[in-house]
């Protein structure tokens, strides 16, 4: 396991549902913000014809080494700023990836680039927490859990949180203890409650038409932890 996959999220049941999402519009699909293209590979590997945007060259260089021989193609690009003459059935972010857009200026933008992207009808698909149903309350340094690192080292992870909410953008700090050395990432994610969510999107040109709390495809509810929205391209646009 190479260091960028560790600690992200392996989650089957997920890349099945955009898998299951892919296989219900058939067509070539796009994957926005991929990473070290977890969610991209799993569908590749299953025979969907899959291109990967990214914007960290060292993410798509594992991601394309991994892929090698599978029908996917890894572009290195701003989603924001992403152009391609290829439209897509199927367009998806995943791993909360929408909240990395950190004012609704790059929202929208990004939805721009979904909506020029997708053929008529076409399907977009991503997830993203939920405010009303996540802890916004700051913190000071807990203990998140542990990973074994590729050396079958044990790092304890911890971390702080704390949130602007003006601006509606949590600050996560996260530590990384091998004992020996420790690392810090910083990271921070915009939360959008779900009446925002869906006039951002109805106004940008999509219809919504399922959102669910988890990958089983629970029904919604203002009290979710996680907001999963299914949309299309609304017909004659």
């Amino acid at each position: 396991m190479h260091k960028l996959d560790l600690c992200n999220d392996r989650d089957t049941t997920k890349y099945n549902f955009y898998l299951e999402a892919a296989r219900s519009s058939p067509g070539e699909v796009l994957e926005l913000a991929c990473g070290t293209g977890l969610a991209t590979i799993h569908l590749a590997k299953s025979g969907i014809h899959i291109t990967g945007v990214d914007i960290s060259a060292a993410m798509l260089e594992y991601a394309r080494f991994k892929a090698q021989g599978l029908p996917v193609e890894f572009i290195e690009a701003d989603a924001l700023t992403f152009d391609s003459d290829k439209r897509f059935s199927l367009i998806y972010l995943t791993g909360n990836a929408f909240q990395a857009f950190l004012s609704e200026e790059d929202q929208v933008a990004l939805l721009g680039t979904v909506y020029k992207h997708l053929k008529p009808n076409g399907m977009f698909v991503f997830e993203t927490r939920n405010p009303l149903g996540t802890d916004l309350s700051d913190e000071e340094e807990t203990t998140w859990g542990e990973f074994t690192d590729q050396d079958g080292i044990k790092v304890k992870v911890s971390g702080t949180q704390s949130y602007d909410a003006r601006n509606q953008i949590m600050h996560w700090v996260t530590f990384r203890d091998w004992g020996f050395r420790k690392t810090t990432s910083r990271i921070a994610c915009r939360s959008t409650d779900n009446d925002t969510l869906k006039h951002l999107l109805t106004r940008h040109g999509f219809h919504i038409e399922s959102q669910y709390s988890d990958w089983d495809k629970t029904p919604f509810t203002p009290s979710s932890s996680s907001i999963i929205s299914v949309c299309r391209k609304k017909q004659g646009e």
